[in-house]
């Protein structure tokens, strides 16, 4: 579904934050929370967003999910190895694309909550392509069931760039952890988000939004103070340096550079360059008198031997071609390669501006063989770009081994076209012109709106003229195509929504649980309907009711409780369902009553009058005396005859006839009557 927001090198300031955000990151395990929470293990689950928007760049230039990777490594790296303490990973939108059949149920349990498995957090964490949409509501329900009911403490830290894109209720994510009696802690981290996806957040867990790489550490690290205690102390790592299969021992200069721009030079010691750092992500620079190479995706962690070797034979250069030499903007480009060597990991192709860090990437896919192609898609930006091979070490470091000249992505003229005026909550057909890139979709928002901003929409791949169903408040607004990733607007149009004349007609008063007809004015719009609530009732609730397109005047079951209602002309346009004419409506109470024989003989049957309004789905059933509310065993319905026919059950007891309806769930007991069956 569309991005709510548009879907976003460090200096020595930057380096002196993040530095400072360590210590809050791994700050010391200080008692919060229940006694009943901290009884047991602590369960951390890490839930990252793999959004396609997360390859956008932030203002210092990295991308939202390279920040977020070197920041939750530098986490991982440095967690404690303490035998109470589970941390495990969750990603959605990793493996299915915005707006394809099921990318609102895109969301995995990557790493499950057992231990701290350093390994695979650490790899899961750095090989997380962005893709997909942002079922954050989805990902939180599920990791309801991916946490323990026992005594511990549990934390949800969730890393997000958007708010909810497919529709889902935060509170009902809330919800599905007290149905299982789990008592969470919930920190929401926004990466870069505008105003409106900030406010989204509001009142669920803690919420905190950020703007940059360093921001984003301090803010995980408050996160997690208290559940990880110091690991700050610096590791050893030594690397080896080699040269057509022969150990270089001096001459070149080695630096490791970490998240923030902290560096630190290894000193040359019995054929081998080491030194200590503190644990986390680091990109390693190998500098001799002819030239600088630099090996990336380095990750320092307690518990790993930390040795890493670098290959400086020279090679030959990988050759890469992008077809077209000018691609659409957003759009997607192929990418040829050859000369490639035999490889001995998963080398990568990426994208990337000619001026960018080695390890900088945006989208990139896995390559194999000698030569191949692959396809990517291009920034939505008319920066140029080049396309880079990087080579998959066996230490896990990557280095890049060829580049394609560079290119410029070019914008493609774009249009909608949409009526200057439309009646609020009423379907529209808009049409557009435009590069109909993965993910361009068409929208209705205030002409005030963030760009990114969305109400219903529909995709440009669904065919030209699309429908758009208007918001059902009249003002100024702009149909907009906006361009899904990036969520910058390609093109807009005014248009002016006008008031609509809603009213409904219905008695004033009616008998609990009868059928009234109700008659309606309004532009009888896609979603639109009638129904019958509590006074007062929150805006979208709803009991009984009929869509207005069903026929007018149209029929609505009134509740079986007696009490002071009203009755609803609402809309599905908007959520929660606005209400746009109401009633009031007094319901009476109905006359119920039973007349039985008091007793019977088990398997046989017996004729039972009744009195009551006779509403369609008002029925009479014998249930076991003091059966839940709703409970039934053999029954008829009143509409079928009066008296009615009941089997009496088999077993012997003591038992009651109830006249119940399904009006309401569970149907209620209007009346009842002992009963005994004998043998």
């Amino acid at each position: 579904m569309p991005r709510p927001a548009p879907a976003r090198r460090r200096s020595p300031r930057t380096a002196a934050l993040l530095r400072g955000a360590a210590t809050l990151l791994l700050g010391a395990l200080t008692p919060a929370g229940s006694a009943h929470a901290q009884a047991g293990p602590t369960s951390v689950q890490l839930i990252l967003d793999a959004s396609g928007s997360m390859f956008t760049r932030l203002p210092g230039g990295q991308t939202r999910i390279a920040a977020a990777q070197d920041v939750l490594s530098d986490l991982i790296a440095a967690l404690p190895d303490r035998p109470d303490l589970n941390v495990g990973l969750r990603l959605y939108g990793a493996r299915t694309n915005a707006g394809d059949a099921g990318a609102c149920q895109d969301s995995a349990l990557t790493i499950p909550m057992t231990g701290v498995d350093r390994a695979a957090l650490l790899g899961t964490v750095r090989s997380t392509r962005p893709r997909g949409a942002t079922p954050i509501v989805y990902a939180l329900t599920q990791a309801a069931r991916d946490f323990p009911t026992t005594p511990g403490r549990k934390l949800i830290v969730l890393v997000t760039d958007g708010l909810e894109s497919c529709g889902g209720n935060l509170q009902d994510a809330l919800k599905a952890f007290r149905e299982r009696g789990i008592e969470v802690e919930l920190r929401v981290i926004g990466i870069d988000l505008n105003d409106r996806a900030a406010q989204a957040f509001a009142g669920v867990g803690t919420f905190v939004n950020t703007r940059s790489a360093p921001e984003l550490a301090a803010a995980l690290g408050q996160a997690t103070a208290q559940v990880a205690p110091p690991a700050t102390q610096t590791l050893p790592v030594t690397v080896t340096l080699t040269s057509g299969g022969n150990p270089v021992t001096s001459g070149p200069t080695v630096t490791l550079t970490g998240t923030g721009g902290r560096a630190t030079s290894l000193s040359p010691a019995s054929g081998t360059y080491a030194a200590s750092v503190p644990p986390g992500a680091y990109t390693a620079t190998v500098s001799t008198a002819t030239d600088t190479r630099t090996f990336a995706g380095l990750t320092v962690s307690a518990g790993s031997p930390n040795r890493f070797t670098f290959d400086l034979t020279p090679t030959g250069r990988v050759t890469l071609t992008v077809t077209p030499a000018a691609p659409t903007a957003g759009g997607r480009a192929t990418v040829s390669f050859s000369g490639a060597p035999a490889a001995t990991g998963r080398p990568w192709i990426t994208l990337a501006r000619p001026g960018d860090p080695d390890a900088a990437y945006l989208d990139w896919e896995y390559v194999t063989g000698t030569d191949g192609t692959v396809t990517l898609t291009v920034p939505d930006d008319t920066a140029p770009h080049e396309a880079r091979y990087h080579q998959a070490n066996p230490d896990g470091s990557t280095r890049v081994i060829g580049r394609s000249a560079p290119f410029t992505p070019q914008r493609t003229a774009a249009s909608v076209t949409a009526p200057a005026t439309a009646a609020a909550g009423s379907a529209i057909r808009v049409g557009w012109t435009g590069p109909n890139n993965p993910g361009d979709y068409v929208t209705i928002v205030p002409a005030s709106a963030d760009p990114g901003a969305y109400t219903r929409y529909f995709y440009t791949r669904e065919g030209n003229p699309g429908t758009l169903t208007t918001p059902t408040a009249p003002g100024a607004y702009e149909v907009r195509l906006n361009n899904e990733t990036s969520g910058r607007v390609l093109a807009r149009a005014p248009i002016t929504l006008t008031a609509s004349a809603y009213a409904v007609t219905a008695p004033p008063t009616a008998t609990a649980g009868s059928r009234i007809q109700v008659g309606w004015t309004g532009p009888n719009n896609p979603g639109d309907y009638v129904t019958i609530v509590p006074r007062g009732a929150p805006v979208g609730a709803y009991l009984a009711y009929f869509y207005t397109k069903d026929g007018n005047p149209g029929p609505l079951t009134t509740p079986p409780a007696p009490g002071e209602y009203e009755i609803r002309y609402s809309t599905e346009a908007a959520s929660p369902n606005p209400t746009l004419a109401s009633t009031p409506i007094r319901l009476t109470a109905a006359a119920y009553g039973l007349s039985a024989p008091r007793q019977g003989k088990a398997g046989t049957t017996i004729q039972v009058n009744w009195t009551g309004p006779n509403n369609p789905g008002d029925y009479v059933t014998i249930v076991p005396r003091g059966a839940p509310v709703g409970a039934y065993l053999d029954y008829f319905y009143t509409r079928d005859g009066n008296p009615g026919a009941l089997t009496l059950p088999a077993q012997p007891g003591e038992y009651e006839l109830r006249y119940s309806t399904e009006a309401a769930s569970p149907n209620p007991t209007l009346h009842s009557l002992p009963f005994t069956v004998t043998k």
